[in-house]
């Protein structure tokens, strides 16, 4: 974040005769390799350098459904599966990118936030179909970059949350170049392949939006799927998401659920 406002910075500088406000040259192959190691200390710090230094943790490598409400199967990345007992359990696996089922996208290339973090590239014209915080942050750090960002909201940003703070934010994107075209959704998406790099077209009630990269960044699904949570007992919402109470215990009262 602190390169990209740097690079903000730089480019809207209003001295002159000082910092001179041009675009700056933006290695993203350095900047990546910084964000890289910067993730792996502390994930060594926060997450491996603990489980290692605790003998009380025995770390699995594999994949674990539920056999019932007291056993996981683990398939192990080795080979082979093991049973694992518990008198308590907590799942935390997590959300994935969710996308929307809209024709054509599945097709296409596009980018979710994961692989928007981790391209060497810049495009020059990046569209954003969906208005999450996450959406929204990846818009803003790649039109700071240097590219031209057009986001599509199915209504206003924050509707739900804070309308008042969706405007105010906005008029802070326009400010800055950034299109936020409101109450606009694609009906159909399609990748053409030209010469070099292809090209997105995105076909909307207010017309066709072209783009070299999409980012798709429209909310995220839990992670659920593959646990045969229904091997439990365990209630979920429509969506798959684990119901909890206030203290993070599930329908089952021995199993718990925290992210």
């Amino acid at each position: 974040r602190s390169r990209r406002h740097i690079a903000h910075l730089r480019r809207e500088s209003p001295f002159d005769g000082g910092i001179a406000a041009t675009t700056p040259t933006i290695q993203r192959t350095a900047l990546l390799a910084q964000q890289q190691a910067r993730v792996d200390e502390l994930r060594h710090a926060k997450y491996e350098g603990i489980l290692e230094g605790n003998p009380a943790i025995t770390v699995l490598h594999g994949s674990a459904r539920f056999k019932d409400n007291r056993n996981l199967i683990v398939q192990l990345n080795d080979g082979g599966e093991r049973v694992v007992a518990f008198d308590r359990c907590l799942i935390a696996t997590g959300a994935s990118p969710a996308v929307p089922p809209i024709p054509g996208l599945k097709d296409t290339p596009y980018w979710t936030s994961t692989e928007a973090l981790v391209s060497e590239t810049i495009p020059k014209r990046l569209a954003v179909i969906g208005s999450s915080v996450v959406a929204l942050e990846l818009a803003q750090a790649f039109a700071r970059l240097g590219a031209k960002v057009t986001i599509l909201a199915r209504s206003t940003l924050f509707f739900r949350e804070d309308p008042a703070i969706g405007e105010a934010v906005t008029a802070a994107f326009r400010m800055e170049g950034i299109e936020v075209r409101e109450h606009t959704q694609a009906s159909q998406v399609a990748y053409i392949n030209g010469e070099g790099d292809g090209e997105f077209v995105l076909t909307t009630a207010h017309g066709e939006l072209r783009a070299d990269k999409l980012l798709v960044a429209t909310g995220r699904a839990p992670n659920t799927r593959k646990l045969a949570l229904d091997a439990t007992g365990v209630t979920l919402t429509p969506q798959g998401a684990i119901v909890i109470d206030p203290g993070m215990r599930t329908s089952v009262e021995h199993i718990y659920a925290a992210g």
